[in-house]
C-alpha cells in the first residue's frame, strides 16, 4: 500500500472499541469494518477455526466466495496452521491458488488471530501491500485476540460462578462459605444443608462463628492460598476425623472463601488398617525365617483387631501336630498348647484347608480344652505350612469387616511362607549349584588335556576360559584368547573348511567327537576332538571343547599303514621282479645239466648276482622307511663329502657350491646322497660332474648332474619302485631317495640342471 496515511488515530479507535465489546461478534464485525473504513483495505474476511474448518464469521468489501475451507487447504489454512503471516503479492502467481473465482482480491495479507483463526484483506491489485500492512493487519488481529479472550474469560468467570452457587445449593458435599476477618480469624457466612448433617450442628449456630473454633485447627489454616489447601481436623473433641479442604471464592460480592468438609474417620481407620496389612505384607516378604512370618502375623492381628489371642501353629514335619510358633497371650497357663492330629478344631481346619469361625468354643465336639475361657474364634489354614487362630472372650466380637482382614492376613502370610519355602529350597540349590560349580571348576583346570570354555555369539565359538594345558600345549594364555574366535588361532589353513562344517553342527546344538589336527606351540598335531554344547537360561549356545592328543596313536597308525604299504611291494617285487632272473637262473641250470657247459654256470650266476641286487635294494627301501632315529644339525658340505667317499665315483667329479646347516638324521641324509650321486653315475658316466648346493629363495638344498637328464613325460614317475632306464638297475634308489626325504618332512621334486642334466631339488 503506498498511501502516506497516519493510520494510529484509527487504530486507537479501534482497539478502544473491542476492547470495550462484549460480545466477540461484535469484535469480529469491528475488526472487519476497520479493515475496509479506516485502513483502505478492497476487502477483508475474519474466519475462525472450529472441527477442523475454517468459518467465515465477518466481512467487508468483497463477500467471500465460500462460508469457510478446511484447516489443510489454501493461504487462511496455511496461516492457521503455522501460526505465520503470509504476503501474496499475485494470488495468479501463487501455486497454492487454483482457478480463484471471478472478483477475487489479486494481493492478499493473511495473518493469525492467535489460535482462534485467520483474518484476511485484500487489495484488488497486484503488490497491494508491502511489510507494513503485514504489520497493521497483525496488530488488527492481536486487539481482535485480546478481546475475544477477555470476552471469553468473563463468560466463563460468570458461567463458573453460577455453577458454584448451583453447586452450593445442590451439591452434595458439606460446604461453608466464610470471610476472613482483619484479624486473621475467620467468620462463617454460610452452611449448605450437607454440612449441617456432617457436623451435626445447625447453620444457625454455625452463622458468624469462627471456623477454627468448631474445628480443632489453627485459623491460619482456613486462610486460602492461590489454589487448593487440604488438611485434616478434629470436630468439637468428639473423637471424629474431617477432612476440610479450602479455597478462594472469587466472586466480587461473595465471601472471602469456602470450605470443603467430609467425615473421613471410618475412612482414616480404613487406611490405617490397610496400611497395617501392607506393613505386615512386606515385613513378611522380606524375612526368611518362618518364625520371623509368624510373629509378624501375630502383631498385625493383634494390632489391626485389637483382640488379645491370636496364634500360629506350624505342622510339624516330623510327627503329625500343630506345634506353636508365635502367640499373643497364651489362653491358659503360660506355655501354648501343642495340638495332636484329629484332637482339636485347629487340626480339623488343618486337614479341611478351609477356615472356620466357631462359636461357643468350649461347646464344640472335637475343642483341645473344654474349660477354654473362649468363647468366639476365627481359624484360617496357612496352607500346608499350618493355621493362623484368633480368639474372643465374647460371642458376637468378630464382624464382617474382622473375617475379611483375617483372609487377607492369612492369604498374604501364606503366600509369605510360601516364598520363604522356595528361597530355602533355591538356597540349597544354588549351595548344590555352587558346589558342583566348584567342582567343575577344579575338573576344568586340572584336567590334562587341552580344554576350552565358549560361547556361540554372532555364530562364531568365542573363547569364555581356557585351562592350563590348554595354554601349555598351544602356547596361547587365557587373557590373549578370552572374547577370542578359537578358530582363529589354532586351525590350519587347509582345515578350515571342515572346522566349518563342525561349527554349523555345533550351532546346531549337536555334540561333536572327530578326529582333528592342530596347530600347537609345536607345530601341527592329531586330536580328538569333543565338544559338549548346551544352553543356560542364556539365548546363546555355551559349552566345552577338550582336546586329546592322539598324535603318537594316529603316527602309528601312519606307520603301519606304510609298512603294509611296503609289504605290499615287496611282495609285487618278490612276485615280479625276482621272477624274471629267477627263471633265467632255472633255465641255464637245466642247459648246464644237459650240455655240462661251464658258460651257462657263469650265466646261472649273473642272473643269481642281479637277483642278490634286487633283494639288496629291497631291504634298504625297508629300512629307509620313514621313521627317524637321531635328528641333529647337519653341515651339507659335510654330509656330501661324506656320502661321495661311500661310492665307487670312478672319473666322476663332486663340487660343492655352497653350505647349508640341516636337521636331519646323519644315516638317513648320507644314503640320500649317496642314491643320487649312484644315480648320476650310472646314467651320466663315469665322467659325470655332480654339484651340491643351497636353493634360491627358499629353503632346501639340490644334487645336479650334467649327465643326460630324465625326459619331462618320465619325471612324474622316476620316484616310483623299480622305475629305472637303465638294464642293469634296480629302480629302488630313487625310491629310497622319496621316503627319505619324506621322513625329514622335505618336499623332492626333479627338473633340468643348467648343463642339461637332472636335477634333484628338496624344499625343506
Amino acid at each position: 500500500m503506498t498511501s502516506d496515511r497516519d493510520y494510529r488515530s484509527d487504530l486507537l479507535s479501534y482497539a478502544t472499541e473491542v476492547a470495550s465489546a462484549d460480545d466477540v461478534e461484535a469484535v469480529y464485525d469491528a475488526m472487519a469494518d476497520a479493515a475496509e473504513a479506516a485502513f483502505d483495505f478492497s476487502s477483508a474476511v475474519v474466519e475462525t477455526e472450529a472441527n477442523g474448518m475454517l468459518a467465515v464469521r465477518s466481512w467487508s468489501g468483497h463477500a467471500p466466495s465460500v462460508d469457510g475451507i478446511p484447516t489443510d487447504e489454501g493461504i487462511a489454512g496455511e496461516t492457521y496452521r503455522t501460526g505465520e503471516p503470509q504476503l501474496v503479492a499475485d494470488i495468479h502467481e501463487d501455486p497454492r491458488i487454483t482457478d480463484p473465482p471471478v472478483g477475487t482480491p489479486q494481493s492478499v495479507v493473511s495473518v493469525p488471530i492467535g489460535d482462534i483463526g485467520v483474518f484476511q484483506a485484500g487489495m484488488d491489485e497486484p503488490e497491494g501491500f508491502d511489510e507494513d500492512d503485514v504489520e497493521l493487519a497483525e496488530l488488527l488481529a492481536s486487539h481482535a485476540y485480546q478481546a475475544v479472550q477477555r470476552i471469553r474469560s468473563q463468560r466463563d468467570l460468570r458461567e463458573s460462578e453460577a455453577r458454584f452457587r448451583e453447586l452450593f445449593e445442590q451439591n452434595d458435599d458439606a460446604l461453608v462459605l466464610y470471610d476472613v476477618t482483619a484479624d486473621g480469624d475467620t467468620e462463617v457466612r454460610l452452611v449448605n444443608d450437607a454440612a449441617e448433617r456432617v457436623v451435626g450442628t445447625d447453620e444457625a449456630d454455625l452463622q458468624g462463628k469462627s471456623l477454627a473454633a468448631c474445628f480443632d485447627a489453627h485459623p491460619e489454616q482456613f486462610i486460602p492460598g492461590n489454589g487448593a489447601k487440604t488438611f485434616e481436623a478434629g470436630f468439637a473433641g468428639d473423637g471424629r476425623i474431617f477432612e476440610v479442604t479450602v479455597k478462594q471464592f472469587l466472586h466480587q460480592d461473595g465471601p472471602d472463601a469456602f470450605a470443603v468438609v467430609s467425615d473421613v474417620t471410618e475412612q482414616r481407620h480404613r487406611e490405617h488398617t490397610l496400611t497395617g496389612l501392607h506393613d505386615a505384607t512386606r515385613r513378611m516378604l522380606v524375612v526368611d525365617d518362618r518364625d520371623d512370618i509368624a510373629a509378624v502375623i501375630v502383631e498385625a492381628a493383634d494390632d489391626l483387631l485389637e483382640l488379645p489371642y491370636v496364634g500360629v501353629f506350624y505342622a510339624a514335619a516330623d510327627a503329625g501336630e500343630l506345634r506353636p510358633a508365635s502367640v499373643s497371650d497364651p489362653v491358659t497357663g503360660d506355655t501354648p498348647p501343642t495340638f495332636e492330629a484329629g484332637e482339636s478344631l485347629a487340626w480339623d481346619v488343618y486337614e479341611s484347608g478351609e477356615p472356620k469361625t466357631f462359636t461357643d468354643v468350649h461347646r464344640q465336639p472335637n475343642v483341645h480344652n473344654p474349660e477354654t475361657v473362649i468363647r468366639e474364634e476365627i481359624i484360617h489354614p496357612l496352607g500346608d505350612h499350618g493355621v493362623l487362630m484368633i480368639g474372643a472372650t465374647d460371642a458376637g466380637s468378630f464382624d464382617s469387616t474382622d473375617h475379611d482382614l483375617v483372609r487377607v492376613l492369612a492369604t498374604n502370610a501364606e503366600a509369605a511362607l510360601d516364598r520363604a519355602e522356595r528361597v530355602r529350597q533355591l538356597r540349597r540349590r544354588e549351595a548344590d549349584l555352587r558346589r558342583e560349580h566348584s567342582r567343575l571348576a577344579a575338573l576344568f583346570e586340572n584336567v590334562p588335556s587341552p580344554t576350552a570354555s565358549f560361547v556361540v555369539e554372532n555364530n562364531e565359538p568365542l573363547v569364555r576360559a581356557v585351562n592350563p594345558a590348554f595354554e601349555d600345549v598351544f602356547g596361547y594364555s587365557e587373557d590373549e584368547l578370552v572374547g577370542e574366535n578359537i578358530d582363529d588361532y589354532i586351525i590350519p589353513a587347509e582345515e578350515q573348511a571342515e572346522a566349518d562344517e563342525y561349527n554349523q553342527k555345533l550351532f546346531d546344538g549337536q555334540n561333536i567327537n572327530v578326529e582333528v589336527r592342530r596347530e600347537t606351540a609345536d607345530g601341527p598335531r592329531d586330536f580328538l576332538l569333543d565338544v559338549v554344547p548346551f544352553r543356560l537360561d542364556e539365548p546363546n549356545i555355551h559349552g566345552y571343547a577338550m582336546y586329546t592328543d592322539i598324535t603318537d596313536r594316529k603316527e602309528h597308525e601312519r606307520e603301519l599303514e606304510r609298512q603294509n604299504d611296503r609289504l605290499e611291494e615287496f611282495a609285487s617285487i618278490v612276485s615280479h621282479d625276482l621272477r624274471n632272473p629267477l627263471n633265467v637262473a632255472r633255465g641255464y641250470l637245466e642247459l648246464a645239466e644237459q650240455t655240462g657247459d661251464d658258460e651257462y654256470f657263469e650265466r646261472m650266476d649273473t642272473s643269481l648276482d642281479r637277483m642278490h641286487e634286487i633283494i639288496e635294494s629291497v631291504l634298504a627301501l625297508a629300512r629307509h622307511g620313514r621313521s627317524l632315529d637321531d635328528v641333529r644339525e647337519l653341515s651339507l658340505s659335510e654330509a656330501a663329502d661324506d656320502a661321495w667317499a661311500n661310492v665307487d665315483t670312478a672319473d666322476a667329479t663332486l663340487n660343492v657350491a655352497d653350505d647349508a646347516t640341516l636337521e636331519a638324521d646323519p644315516s638317513r641324509l648320507g644314503s640320500l646322497l649317496e642314491n643320487l650321486f649312484r644315480n648320476a653315475i650310472e646314467h651320466g658316466g663315469r665322467d659325470v660332474a655332480v654339484s651340491v648346493g643351497c636353493l634360491d629363495g627358499v629353503p632346501g638344498f639340490f644334487v645336479e648332474d650334467d649327465g643326460r637328464g630324465i625326459p619331462s613325460e618320465r619325471r612324474e614317475r622316476v620316484f616310483e619302485n623299480g622305475e629305472t632306464r637303465n638294464e642293469d638297475g634296480t629302480g629302488f634308489g630313487l625310491a629310497i631317495v622319496k621316503n627319505i626325504a619324506e621322513a625329514h618332512g622335505w618336499t623332492a621334486s626333479v627338473t633340468d640342471g643348467a648343463d642339461g642334466g637332472a636335477r634333484f631339488e628338496f624344499r625343506v
